[in-house]
């Protein structure tokens, strides 16, 4: 096995010794997603990776850290969106049951996080925009605010203090490479995103094989913060760290931010 492979696993082991996974089948999952472009590096959240996969193969001790320590944001999203108590409950009851169950148009959605940002933006994102949906329904997204892509920057001085100065160029930088994508690709992501389409329908549609759909999503992905990345440094006097940080929570906010955006053009 990889020694990073190796490292990653070890790693999550001693984080949460309790739970309980397959190693090879463990490997096989983050060796896939590791980055050719950079020589097969892993994401930097690899570790949570292997939380996330130890839950979709049903270990009981994962699902009880996942439950106990990738909410506590969610809470925070929701207040943020005016979202309370039994609506909140129910956002975070269809949340659960769509990251963790397998339905009949395909796997868990959290199969599809990639281990690039930490694993509880990623899934108070996911609660976001599972609450958006709802009050879509109601009245127009654009009475909901306008600083998605650094929804949870609270807890973070540094990410604070660049989202207090720039949160104006962030959304200009992110919404130009978003325009940049190509049309089909546009298609393929409020497809997965607003409607809520199975990453095997979206093969489907474009008679491709599923694990081609799914490294074309990741592909896209890349591209629209690759897009984003340069936008901001050529715009913006900000220290590689900053940038960095930057980049790493609009990332880990992305699938909110492109319902918010895709779905107003939908």
């Amino acid at each position: 096995m990889d020694p990073s492979l190796t490292e990653a696993i070890a790693a999550a082991r001693a984080r949460w010794p309790r739970i309980a996974f397959d190693d090879a089948a463990i490997a096989r999952d983050l060796a896939n997603r590791a980055a050719p472009e950079t020589t097969g590096e892993l994401p930097p959240f690899a570790v949570e990776l292997v939380l996330a996969q130890a839950c979709l193969q049903g270990d009981e001790a994962a699902l009880r850290v996942f439950h106990d320590e990738m909410f506590d944001r969610v809470d925070r999203v929701l207040s943020r969106l005016n979202v309370t108590g039994a609506d909140a409950d129910d956002v975070k009851q269809d949340v659960r049951a769509k990251l963790l169950l397998a339905g009949e148009r395909g796997d868990a959605k959290l199969a599809l996080y990639q281990g690039t940002g930490p694993l509880a933006h990623w899934v108070a994102s996911v609660a976001g925009r599972e609450a958006l949906g709802a009050m879509r329904k109601r009245r127009p997204l654009e009475a909901l605010g306008d600083d998605d892509l650094l929804a949870d920057a609270a807890d973070d001085p540094r990410l604070l203090t660049l989202k207090t100065r720039h949160s104006a160029d962030f959304k200009q930088a992110f919404q130009a490479a978003v325009a940049e994508l190509e049309p089909r690709d546009r298609a393929i992501l409020r497809a997965l995103i607003v409607d809520e389409r199975t990453v095997s329908e979206i093969a489907n549609v474009y008679g491709i094989h599923r694990v081609t759909a799914s490294r074309r999503v990741t592909e896209i992905r890349q591209a629209l913060l690759q897009g984003t990345r340069k936008r901001l440094r050529s715009s913006l006097q900000l220290d590689e760290p900053s940038l960095e940080s930057a980049i790493r929570l609009i990332d880990s906010n992305l699938d909110l931010s492109l319902y918010r955006l895709l779905g107003d053009a939908a």
